[in-house]
């Protein structure tokens, strides 16, 4: 049959439009079942499912099989679940697995891992044939189900599907959960999970390992140095262990009932693990001194964190893991700009807190991009924080080293420091002997020490003659060079363990330890005949000797310090009166 070219003209729109509509209907159609396999070992459903946020929480799973619920797909990351505070249901069609092999023991079965421990009740319809019937079976899991849950013990909610999956009706999932997260749900072949789990295992293992053994190391150097900021530091990485072991829900694999009661309190471990952080932070960067500004912002953040607890307390759970994290991020600005500004200060040790909390701070923001949907949710960015957790925990473990030795070496500075002023105090500037202020004491103490051991201990007392007509004929610089060759003199002739002060004007004393009168009269002789060697030139013109009398004393039982002190100036004074240039004993 033709067609009159009228006709066609009439019937040629109606013809397109039925053409375009089978084109969208074929477009549209409803995409192939979800299978996994030998060639396939794991697939993300986010992109293959619908999803329906209920903000009341009332629907039923009748509900969502009806046509009339707004069920969309995911238009901007396809490969996760977002969470805002209402129930999210989701569906998808999911085939048995395709285990390549047709022998009856082949395993047709597949796993659903959600990979966020924290999701509070997952309940999964999962449809069958049984005994050629449709029939459906629920999966309950979540640390919220308690005795009802029905998962594969994993870190993660898991769930083992039936071999006997009817492909041709959806599986729908109901998830609820007091926080805001995201998740992903993959579905694995047994070989594919296998190696999933094994990795994430390790991976959990090996930095909650370095967390352990970071505490244990420093709360050994505690226990002997007793210094608080290994006490803060141990504090926060414990803390800080605990909220990602929680996160990971080790607890919940090693104990469930544990594991559930911890994971209703991840905000309280989040606000205590910054609250020690920022203690920490404040001790190590001594923020007081190095940064006053950021002190005050820091102790007022610490006020504040700790109603996360209050809320957390009050079941406020969703307001204070929101807390939590928006208090994560300022925290950790405020933290790494202290360290900025103490170094900047001149504070050392800064230097090495700043890498280390940069390392932590560079994984903590690329943990935050993924909680506001910014980056893609997988296992590097799920668990990225426990990696840098480790690699913080190491870093400030060598910094609190770096600045013990650099506080170390500042009292080391300072103790000599003290010992250069105390040696100033008690010595004199002019000859380089100690001064009557430290003989005094010294004496004291020598008599103790001699008596205790039963050794001999003698005295000597000096003076030069004729010193004040030397002074007042050539001056006192001149004089002041008969002093200090005096000195000199004494600091060459005399043993170690001898101690020569300057007692006052032109007198000096000499304690002679473990040294009778007959030796201290030697002494004296060599220090007379060598002093009277000496020459002096106050005129160009002309050279002058100088001498010195000394008196000799041995210290007697029961004698006291002052008497011996005493006997000595008398037996020097008795020098004098007998012609000077000589020794006497008493």
């Amino acid at each position: 049959m033709i067609l009159h070219p009228r006709t066609l003209h009439r019937i040629g729109p109606f013809i397109l439009c039925l053409v375009l509509l089978w084109a969208i209907t074929a477009q549209a159609g409803e995409a192939p079942p979800i299978r996994v396999g030998g060639a396939v070992p794991a697939v993300e459903i986010a992109s293959q499912s619908e999803y329906l946020l209920d903000y009341s929480g009332r629907l039923q799973y009748q509900d969502i099989l009806s046509s009339g619920q707004p069920f969309q797909r995911h238009t901007k990351y396809s490969f996760q679940f977002s969470f805002k505070r209402a129930t999210l249901w989701f569906k998808c069609r999911i085939a048995p697995a395709d285990s390549g092999d047709e022998t009856a023991l082949a395993s047709r079965r597949s796993f659903l891992v959600f990979d966020n421990a924290a999701l509070g009740a997952v309940t999964l319809y999962v449809p069958v044939i049984l005994d050629g019937k449709p029939d459906l079976i629920e999966f309950h899991g979540g640390w919220r189900q308690g005795e009802k849950s029905r998962e594969f013990p994993f870190l993660y909610p898991t769930f083992v599907l039936p071999d006997n999956l009817d492909a041709s009706r959806p599986v729908v999932v109901r998830v609820a959960t007091p926080y805001a997260l995201q998740f992903r749900a993959t579905l694995y072949t047994i070989d594919a999970f296998r190696k999933m789990s094994f990795v994430l295992f390790l991976i959990v293992g090996f930095f909650a390992g370095i967390l352990i053994a970071m505490i244990l190391y420093n709360l050994a150097l505690y226990l002997f140095i007793r210094d608080r900021q290994y006490l803060f530091y141990i504090t926060y990485i414990g803390f800080l262990l605990l909220w990602q072991c929680v996160l990971v829900g080790l607890f919940q694999y090693i104990w469930p009932p544990l594991g559930a009661f911890l994971m209703s309190g991840i905000p309280v471990f989040a606000a205590l693990m910054m609250i020690f952080a920022v203690s920490f932070g404040i001790v190590f960067l001594n923020t007081p001194k190095t940064a006053p500004r950021h002190d005050k912002l820091l102790k007022g953040l610490a006020v504040f964190i700790g109603t996360i607890i209050a809320l957390v307390l009050l079941r406020q759970l969703w307001l204070g893991n929101l807390l939590s994290y928006l208090s994560g991020q300022v925290v950790s600005v405020v933290l790494f700009t202290a360290a900025l500004s103490s170094l900047r200060s001149g504070f050392r040790p800064a230097l090495f807190y700043l890498i280390a909390f940069g390392v932590f701070l560079l994984c903590a923001f690329v943990f935050f991009f993924k909680f506001y949907g910014l980056i893609p949710n997988n296992t590097f960015t799920m668990h990225i924080v426990i990696f840098g957790s480790a690699a913080e925990a190491v870093l400030l473990s060598f910094a609190l080293g770096y600045r013990i030795r650099i506080m170390q070496e500042e009292e080391e500075q300072l103790r000599e420091r003290e010992r250069d002023l105390e040696a100033i105090s008690v010595t004199d500037e002019l000859t380089g002997l100690f001064n009557r202020r430290f003989l005094n004491p010294a004496l004291v103490k020598k008599t103790a020490a001699a008596r205790r051991s039963g050794t001999r201990l003698s005295l000597l007392m000096l003076d030069v003659d004729h010193f004040k007509d030397f002074n007042d004929t050539y001056g006192h610089p001149e004089g002041d060079k008969v002093l200090a060759a005096l000195g000199g003199l004494l600091i060459q002739t005399l043993r170690e363990e001898d101690i020569a002060c300057r007692y006052g004007g032109e007198e000096f004393v000499v304690i002679l330890h473990n040294a009778d009168l007959n030796a201290a009269m030697e002494a004296a002789e060599r220090i007379r005949a060598g002093f009277e060697k000496i020459s002096f030139r106050p005129d160009p013109k002309k050279e002058i000797f100088a001498t010195v009398s000394i008196g000799a004393a041995e210290l007697l039982p029961q004698e006291t310090p002052e008497q011996l002190l005493f006997r000595a100036d008398q037996a020097m004074y008795q020098a004098k009166q007998t012609g000077r240039n000589r020794i006497c004993s008493a």
